[in-house]
């Protein structure tokens, strides 16, 4: 909370609030990753209304209707008889819902739905009959992405077409997050955006702790939760599935193509592609897009930073961490490691901050041999300008511990030469730490644009790619 208020979802509460302004039954499906808020923003948006918060549990049928039917009398105020079943506990809803305006609020449906596979088709009878004409909000969330958008998108489902409302909770933007932690120096706040990402849960009573403190005691600690939150958010989300985990380690462990990720898994590569389309889906992975000359079939990355540094710091390390009576002598040991997976994912917000300012049509990457040697240009893009020209970005990140200088710049140049990019191209240099004075000056003078960490935390001005452009 920040002055009473929740923090960087005005927008998502504004949505709803419009949504609750309506009159007649108005339905609206939430979704998003674990951790990210969900739960946090509906009580929010329930304060001050009639609301039925209704929570579905990891157990049986009968825990499920015990535990919903606890809820009803927590709204009510006395004590109810548990629902018999499903369709009684959705009549006793109808009756609360006909006296007058009320905001129902169904969290964790997946849950239900795993012990109760009607439950679906329970709740849209309840919609196209008994909650048909009344003054209601009906609000349907969940931390499984596969399966509340499987459940209101595929039209064999029931659900299918009852939720035209719909909304993706994402992971908060670097400068949103900066607020949970005001007194943090803006290098240690973005170290630390690139380690767990925009979960709002992960910034939680940071403030005033150094990077190397944090994860000293968020990941080294003996008693932290995180050590094995990843894996338990894939688990979750895949209904137990372990080739999921398996190719997010395949990935982590170097294996990029999806031939080596099915080889290692030992499944055939019709399977293999489903599970990274699965985990693509959701957020968890993605393709790095050839661009130039690269070779033509994409790569896999790990798109979300925590899951990353689980997976890539964690996990290969599990016995040393738990072995070592010094978390501070395991942080020495595992630096090199820890810093190169927070340049790994400093590269991927340059990016998603290129997407998010300005006009690109395309972006990926270039990755190919220079002088015999394995290079890559971390970031490609073709971004249009205002009056419609189409430009070639090429970019190089660095998440060093001192300011950018001529050498990123050279490299940058002789890859691009290399990967045959000539025409309408602009060199975009990315610094963490920004850039030595020198190169600041010679930027200035040969039109390279130069993007500090500071500009992508928002505490700086954003450069203009061109003299004109489209926004």
């Amino acid at each position: 909370m920040e002055n009473g208020r929740i923090i960087g979802r005005d927008s998502e509460l504004s949505y709803l609030e419009n949504l609750w302004n309506q009159r007649g039954l108005v339905t609206c499906c939430i979704w998003g990753r674990k951790r990210v808020g969900k739960t946090y923003l509906l009580r929010e948006f329930g304060k001050g209304k009639r609301t039925i918060f209704l929570q579905g549990i990891r157990g049986s049928y009968y825990e499920n209707l015990s535990s919903l039917s606890l809820d009803l009398s927590e709204f009510l105020g006395r004590e109810v008889q548990q629902a018999s079943d499903l369709s009684h506990l959705m009549k006793m809803i109808e009756d609360i819902c006909r006296e007058e305006h009320t905001l129902v609020i169904f969290d964790e449906l997946p849950y239900l739905i795993e012990s109760a596979p009607q439950a679906s088709s329970v709740i849209q009878k309840s919609l196209d009959t008994g909650l048909k004409d009344l003054d209601c909000m009906f609000v349907i969330c969940g931390s499984s992405i596969s399966v509340m958008r499987s459940e209101t998108e595929k039209a064999d489902k029931p659900l299918y077409g009852r939720f035209e409302n719909r909304k993706q909770i994402k992971p908060l933007p670097i400068e949103t997050c900066q607020r949970f932690h005001p007194d943090m120096d803006y290098e240690t706040s973005l170290r630390w955006y690139c380690t767990v990402g925009g979960i709002p849960y992960y910034h939680l009573n940071t403030n005033g702790k150094s990077y190397r403190q944090l994860i000293e005691g968020k990941f080294f600690d003996e008693d932290s939760s995180w050590r094995g939150d990843a894996h338990s958010i894939i688990l979750q989300e895949f209904n137990g599935n372990t080739h999921y985990t398996g190719a997010v380690k395949c990935i982590s462990d170097g294996a990029v193509k999806q031939s080596e990720i099915a080889d290692r898994l030992h499944i055939d590569r019709a399977a293999c592609k489903r599970i990274l389309d699965d985990l693509e889906f959701v957020g968890m992975v993605e393709r790095r897009i050839p661009m130039g000359s690269s070779p033509k079939k994409p790569v896999y990355s790990i798109k979300d930073p925590f899951i990353s540094f689980s997976f890539g710091i964690l996990s290969g390390n599990l016995k040393l961490i738990e072995n070592s009576s010094s978390k501070a002598a395991v942080y020495r040991h595992l630096q090199n490691d820890i810093d190169s997976q927070v340049g790994h994912m400093f590269e991927k917000l340059c990016g998603d901050w290129l997407d998010s300012t300005y006009s690109v049509i395309e972006r990926g990457q270039w990755w190919g041999r220079v002088d015999d040697t394995d290079a890559d240009i971390d970031v490609v893009a073709k971004v249009a300008d205002g009056n419609g020209l189409i430009h070639t970005i090429l970019g190089e990140c660095k998440f060093s511990r001192k300011p950018m200088g001529f050498d990123a710049y050279n490299t940058l140049v002789s890859r691009a030469k290399a990967a045959g990019f000539s025409e309408n191209v602009t060199f975009v240099l990315f610094s963490a730490l920004g850039f030595e004075e020198e190169l600041v000056e010679f930027a200035e003078e040969n039109g390279v644009i130069l993007v500090s960490g500071r500009v992508l935390a928002g505490l700086d001005e954003t450069p203009s790619l061109f003299t004109t452009e489209s926004r």
